[in-house]
C-alpha cells in the first residue's frame, strides 16, 4: 500500500485541545441535549462516543431517551422545551428514528440556533447562499480532514459518490464555494467509475461494502470513505476497498478510524458555536 493513511483520530485529537481551552475560556461550559428514540446500534454506538467527546473537552452532555413506541407528537413537545430552556446550547435529534417517523419534519422544529447538526431547512439554505455559519458534521469533518492534508480544492474534480441531503448534497456546496468541480453519482448513475476515474478527490457515502475498486480510481487520487458498514462476520468496513485502492491513491482514509471521529468533533465544535452565538 502506497496512499498515506489520512488519521482522523489524530486530526481529531489535536483539534480537540484547541477546543478545550476555548471552552475553558467561558463563564458556563456548553450544553448539548442529545434526543434518542428506540434501538438501533449503530446511534447506540455514536451516543456513546459522542458523550465521551464531550466529556473530553468539556461539553455538557444529557441523554433524553425514548422506547421504541415514542409518537412524533412526543418528540416534537421534547424539541420545543428545549428550544425554550435557555440553558441548552445544542440540539441533536439521533436519526434513524423508530419507522414511521419523518426525521426531516422533526428537525424542521429545532431552533435553527441550537441546530448542531446544520440539518435545519434555514441553515441548508443559508449554506447554498455562501452562509457557512452552521454546517452539518460529517462534510465538515471531511473538510476538516482535506484542509488539515492540505488538499487543494480549488478547481480540482471531484467526485461525491451519495446524494443524500447528510452528506452528498451539503458536501457538493462546499466544494463549490471552494471553486472545486464537484459531480455527485449515487444509486442510480450507470456507470459510476465514468465518473470517478477522473476525479482528483473521490468522497463515497454510499453504504455499499468495497463499491469503490481500485481500477475506478485513477493514481494519485485522494480518497475519502465515509462509508460504515458492518459484515456478516461482525467486521466494521467502509465503501472502498482500503487495500486495493490504497495501491493506487495518494492519501486514503480508514474505516474505522477515520471520517468517524473528525464528524464527532465538528458536532462538539458546532455546539460550542452556537453557545458563543446565544452568548458572546
Amino acid at each position: 500500500m502506497n496512499a498515506k493513511k489520512i488519521d482522523g483520530r489524530r486530526i481529531a485529537s489535536e483539534r480537540e485541545v484547541i477546543l478545550r481551552n476555548k471552552i475553558e475560556m467561558l463563564k458556563r461550559p456548553p450544553r448539548l441535549d442529545t434526543i434518542f428514540a428506540g434501538f438501533d446500534e449503530g446511534s447506540r454506538v455514536y451516543l456513546g462516543t459522542k458523550n465521551k467527546g464531550c466529556e473530553r473537552v468539556g461539553i455538557e452532555s444529557v441523554t433524553h431517551g425514548y422506547q421504541e413506541g415514542v409518537t412524533a407528537s412526543e418528540l416534537t413537545d421534547k424539541i420545543h422545551a428545549l428550544n425554550d430552556d435557555p440553558s441548552v446550547d445544542g440540539i441533536l435529534l439521533q436519526i434513524p428514528l423508530p419507522e414511521g417517523m419523518c426525521s426531516a419534519d422533526l428537525i424542521a422544529e429545532i431552533d435553527p440556533v441550537k441546530d448542531v447538526e446544520g440539518l435545519h431547512p434555514v441553515n441548508l439554505g443559508g449554506l447554498i447562499a455562501g452562509d457557512e455559519n452552521r454546517i452539518p458534521c460529517t462534510p465538515k469533518g471531511i473538510l476538516t480532514m482535506l484542509e488539515y492534508e492540505e488538499v487543494e480544492l480549488k478547481g480540482a474534480e471531484v467526485c461525491i459518490v451519495s446524494h443524500s441531503m447528510i452528506v452528498g448534497k451539503p458536501m457538493a456546496v462546499l466544494l463549490l464555494n471552494r471553486d472545486a468541480s464537484v459531480t455527485v453519482v449515487h444509486e442510480y448513475t450507470n456507470d459510476i467509475s465514468a465518473h470517478t476515474l477522473g476525479a482528483d478527490v473521490i468522497i463515497s457515502a454510499a453504504g455499499v461494502p468495497g463499491l469503490i475498486k481500485a481500477h475506478m480510481v485513477s493514481p494519485g487520487a485522494v480518497v475519502i470513505d465515509v462509508g460504515m458498514n458492518r459484515l456478516e462476520s461482525g467486521e466494521l468496513v467502509g465503501d472502498v476497498d482500503y487495500e486495493g485502492v490504497g495501491k493506487k491513491a495518494s492519501k486514503i482514509t480508514p474505516v474505522p478510524g477515520g471520517v468517524g471521529p473528525t464528524t464527532v468533533l465538528s458536532l462538539l465544535e458546532n455546539t460550542y458555536d452556537a453557545h458563543v452565538e446565544r452568548e458572546p
